[in-house]
């Protein structure tokens, strides 16, 4: 039986896609392009490209590859949502509930879905969010993803669906290359370790949860193994560091591995209105730890700047960056 990556060739997909080949799964990539990201495994998998948005694409794709499990990572993200909301509903929700009734009407077991911190909205009145802090998005992302949230627990409750999902705060990594919130906070570390100088959009001393690529890679993979009965929380906070870190402290860090490093500040006035209404301190993922054995390996800021500087020295071409 195959499992089926929605959003294969983008930037979490692809090392989803990795794992489960590494794991010794079939695989089947559902993008709208192949890209350059999967070029590495493209001979042990299957790529169809689709829209996710299109009903009779994800039915086909489903039906026509006798999957049993689905990882949904493809969407549209924050800063694009923002500016095209309309487009950002038909993918993130119309696709999502495609996603969804093509797992019911061909009896797939289970749904691994994306979804992200943002659904908190500013975390107003609460200094640590956890699985239970009422859900209150200001963009259009996080509507959309805390819908499909909801709308995976209507599907396990209705349909006996096995839906279960992961929070993602500011993920960080090589390689990313649609401008976010935070990710500056990648774009430190990656263009130091390329040997370039880097002007930060946000804030020097202002800062957000991190949870760094390759521990979202294995906590989808763990939480995709783990039996049904364990996943009670079934939306669950994930994060590497649960404080909020600071460009500067990335900075800093990034020094002690690279003294020569050219990093100054110009933050971007949205960041800095942001920042001005953002109350919560830390993001606590206490259920995804005792219900199916999370636990990040990189939750300092030097284990990532480390791991990250090495993968950009090492393995450029991985990260298109070479």
């Amino acid at each position: 039986m195959a499992k089926l990556v929605t959003g294969g060739s983008g930037f979490i997909g692809s090392f989803v896609v990795r794992e489960l080949v590494r794991q010794g799964e079939e695989v089947v990539v559902f993008c709208r392009s192949r890209g350059k990201r999967i070029r590495d495994v493209e001979d042990r998998i299957k790529i169809v490209q689709g829209d996710i948005s299109d009903w009779a694409q994800v039915m086909n794709v489903v039906k026509e590859n006798r999957v049993d499990s689905i990882y949904h990572m493809a969407a549209m993200l924050s800063l694009p949502s923002e500016v095209n909301p309309w487009a950002s509903f038909r993918v993130n929700v119309v696709g999502s509930v495609n996603i969804l009734e093509a797992a019911r009407l061909f009896d797939v077991n289970k749904v691994i879905f994306a979804s992200t911190a943002g659904t908190y909205g500013l975390g107003i009145g609460e200094s640590v969010i956890t699985d239970t802090t009422l859900q209150r998005p200001t963009t259009m992302y996080g509507s959309g993803k805390v819908y499909v949230e909801l709308l995976g627990r209507f599907y396990r409750k209705r349909f006996g669906l096995d839906f279960r999902s992961v929070r993602i705060p500011s993920l960080i990594g090589p390689g990313i290359t649609t401008r976010a919130l935070g990710q500056y906070n990648s774009w430190i570390i990656e263009e130091a370790a390329m040997g370039r100088p880097y002007e930060c959009y946000g804030p020097e001393n202002e800062g957000v949860p991190l949870l760094y690529f390759k521990d979202l890679v294995i906590a989808l993979w763990k939480l995709s193994q783990k039996d049904a009965d364990s996943i009670k929380t079934m939306n669950y906070n994930i994060t590497g560091i649960s404080r909020r870190v600071s460009p500067k402290e990335i900075e800093l860090s990034v020094k002690k591995y690279i003294p020569d490093a050219v990093i100054s500040y110009n933050p971007d006035p949205a960041a800095v209105a942001y920042f001005k209404t953002l109350h919560y301190e830390r993001i606590d993922d206490t259920p995804a730890r005792v219900e199916w054995g999370w636990e990040p390996a990189y939750d300092s800021v030097d284990a990532i700047a480390q791991d990250f500087i090495k993968e950009v020295k090492e393995r450029p071409q991985l990260y298109g960056l070479a």
